[in-house]
């Protein structure tokens, strides 16, 4: 192959691979963003981290390849914490908050026999509709009664 057909087969791999990531499926309106991390919590509370995880991927702006990472981070850890925990007993909505017309901030928590995890998901209003921007999980209960 010469080297102008090389490059261009480098670019075009690149552009569909940009292609393919830049693009993520969209939520109508902020019910259908709440409807979502209800059914991602509904697993996680049930015990299956990496089937709500799952849930959220089309619509979460993150590549694939960094996505699977973190879900096999969340894997490795899962042991962890049920030993330190305990056993997954349920999830719990405690709020959603809105910055301006265009952000969504939902918090939720993982329930545990000792402990919680908190999730929080980030939701952004761009031109074509709603969007999972980020997502975090942590321990951190303290954070949960505000600033």
């Amino acid at each position: 192959m010469s080297w102008p057909s090389k490059r261009l087969l480098e670019v075009l791999i690149i552009f569909c691979f940009l292609a393919a990531h830049a693009r993520a499926d969209t939520l109508k309106d902020p019910e259908g963003a709440r409807a979502l991390a209800e059914r991602i919590m509904t697993k996680v509370g049930a015990g299956d981290t990496e089937g709500g995880m799952q849930l959220m991927r089309p619509f979460l702006i993150v590549p694939p390849a960094e996505f699977d990472v973190m879900i096999e981070q969340m894997k490795m850890q899962q042991p962890v914490f049920t030993q330190r925990f305990g056993k997954s007993i349920g999830h719990e909505f405690i709020r959603e908050d809105r910055a301006g017309n265009n952000l969504l901030r939902i918090v939720e928590i993982h329930r545990f026999e000792k402990h919680v995890m908190r999730w929080t998901f980030y939701f952004y209003r761009g031109s074509e509709g709603w969007v999972l921007n980020t997502f975090l999980t942590d321990d951190g209960m303290t954070h949960l009664f505000g600033n």
